[in-house]
């Protein structure tokens, strides 16, 4: 047997069609792992000043990405973003909401909206720095 160094999207099919194989066999019930692609955006004269997006599955929401404009943080737009997020969660019976987020971003800012540290990766991407894994519970 080989193993030879290749392109990542040459493998990436290959190697989710063996996990969910794996998955099949050890947990029938999660092998339904469709998707549900949510987005908000807060425009200013046509220009997006902020936006969140996340992804359903698994009766969960996982906020891949918030942002708001630097020059218009502290307006509560980030507030208000993860409110309409949580409120589509709940529209589709999520049991949690789960994000990652780094030291100098936004830890303090979900935990003011209920969310717990689960998980941590210190040290990254560098000394003195971390990666926090949240969650906020919906039911």
């Amino acid at each position: 047997m080989n193993i030879e160094s290749v392109d990542y999207e040459s493998t990436k099919d290959a190697i989710v069609r063996h996990l969910q194989a794996d998955t099949k066999v050890k947990r029938p019930a999660f092998v339904n792992r469709e998707k549900k692609l949510i987005g908000f955006a807060a425009y200013e004269k046509g220009e997006i000043v902020a936006g969140i997006n996340g992804e359903i599955f698994w009766n969960n929401m996982h906020l891949s990405l918030l942002s708001v404009k630097h020059s218009y943080q502290g307006q509560g737009l980030g507030k208000a973003l993860l409110k309409k997020m949580e409120e589509e969660a709940m529209v589709h019976s999520c049991r949690m909401m789960y994000v990652e987020t780094m030291s100098w971003h936004a830890p303090d800012f979900y935990r003011r909206y209920g969310f717990e540290i689960v998980g941590t990766l210190d040290g990254y991407p560098i000394e003195g720095e971390c990666q926090y894994y949240m969650r906020k519970w919906l039911v």
